[in-house]
């Protein structure tokens, strides 16, 4: 009985040392972004002059003036994501469909292929990619940046809605086969309500891919009123560097607004998402 009472204690200390490690970890990324909420509503004094104190009055303009440069770009971002994503969701379903419920010549070797695209690192594909926009005449238009972000998002979505598809009762196809359903009403009616856990992580990580994205919109847009928020924040900050930084970190907080809103509302889809098909019955 000591025994087990010194092994229980024991286990509990490490836990308990394990938590407090993780609660250290946790506030300390927190640090950065506290950081930037109170330089944004500071003046150029006192960013200078008393880096780490608080605001002494939160200057609501360095925000406006912030918005009012970055909401272009940023409607731009957002529009642009939306097609990416929407098109990459729908071809998605499809392929794990076609992938998870129909056989036909070379299937395995064409998902291979696809498997393989996943080993390949994305900057090797960057020349290749280039090359193909100038020659079909779209350089510095969105689609430069919707059609490769399309091409590159297909390949995870495909393994995760195919993984997914598969995991789904084969008797629910052959039951719907009996009433005479074909592939269309088998596709809407059972494949994508029963995998739409895994659409929406494929969406919450695409958006978060997309957004992030700043070596491609660099590459292929030039023109400022079609670039993207990530690209267009640099420019952003030489404009406003020597008059106001105050007005540059006020723009980072609006910059990161749209994903901390989508992760306020989709968190949980994620994590379904990530945990679909974890345990069979």
């Amino acid at each position: 009985m000591k025994k087990l009472g010194r092994r229980k204690a024991k286990e509990l200390r490490f836990q308990i040392s394990i938590e407090a490690i993780l609660v250290i970890l946790l506030v300390l990324s927190y640090i950065p972004m506290l950081l930037m909420l109170f330089l944004s509503s500071k003046t150029n004094w006192e960013i200078y002059n008393d880096f780490f104190g608080l605001p002494r009055t939160f200057i609501w303009s360095n925000y406006t003036n912030g918005f009012n440069y970055l909401v272009g770009n940023m409607g731009n971002t957002l529009l642009v994501i939306f097609c990416a994503v929407a098109v990459v969701l729908v071809l998605s379903a499809l392929n794990g469909y076609v992938f998870g419920t129909i056989s036909f010549p070379g299937k395995n070797f064409l998902y291979m292929l696809i498997l393989v695209l996943m080993m390949i690192p994305g900057s090797l594909s960057l020349a290749a990619n280039y090359s193909l926009i100038i020659d079909y005449g779209l350089l510095d238009t969105r689609w430069a940046v919707i059609f490769p972000w399309i091409s590159g998002g297909l390949v995870i979505g495909t393994i995760l809605a195919r993984n997914s598809v598969e995991g789904l009762p084969k008797e629910l196809y052959e039951a719907a086969k009996i009433e005479g359903a074909g592939h269309f009403r088998l596709l809407v009616s059972i494949t994508v309500p029963l995998i739409k856990p895994i659409l929406s992580t494929i969406a919450i990580m695409k958006i978060v891919d997309y957004y992030n994205d700043f070596t491609w919109p660099l590459l292929v847009i030039s023109e400022n009123k079609k670039q993207l928020v990530t690209v267009i924040l640099r420019v952003f900050t030489s404009v406003y560097a020597a008059s106001g930084m105050g007005i540059v970190y006020a723009g980072y907080v609006i910059a990161s607004i749209p994903l901390l809103i989508l992760f306020s509302f989709a968190s949980r889809l994620y994590m379904e998402g990530m945990t679909a098909g974890a345990v069979k019955g």
